[in-house]
């Protein structure tokens, strides 16, 4: 289980990290539950298209676990997986408090 081995398969496209931090956070609030697509999009809000494309990533770098048949996705994490997990959400929380915090500085110095 590698959360590098699925982010590695994923596309570089803007908001695709954040909607995956969301994902994340959805998954370990929720283990062991089986989620489809769609509850995916609606619990998390995130946008369907780049739901497309992360849950299948996170099958194949073997984060969550899927059911073909049904198209129901699980996450059964270890600790180690619960680490590197943590480590990206942190990294993700922090670009964005300094992104907002760029922002306010902007307003602050310009007006907005």
């Amino acid at each position: 289980m590698s959360l590098a081995r699925a982010l590695s398969r994923m596309p570089r496209e803007p908001g695709l990290e954040e909607t995956l931090r969301d994902v994340l956070v959805l998954f370990r609030r929720h283990p062991r539950e089986q989620l489809s697509a769609d509850d995916v999009v609606m619990r998390a809000g995130c946008p369907r298209e780049h739901v497309t494309v992360l849950l299948p990533a996170l099958v194949q770098g073997f984060v969550l676990t899927d059911d073909e048949q049904s198209g129901m996705y699980r996450f059964d994490g270890d600790v180690c997986l619960g680490y590197e997990i943590d480590a990206f959400v942190r990294r993700i929380d922090s670009l964005r408090a300094f992104q907002r915090n760029n922002v306010a500085k902007f307003r602050d110095r310009y007006g907005s």
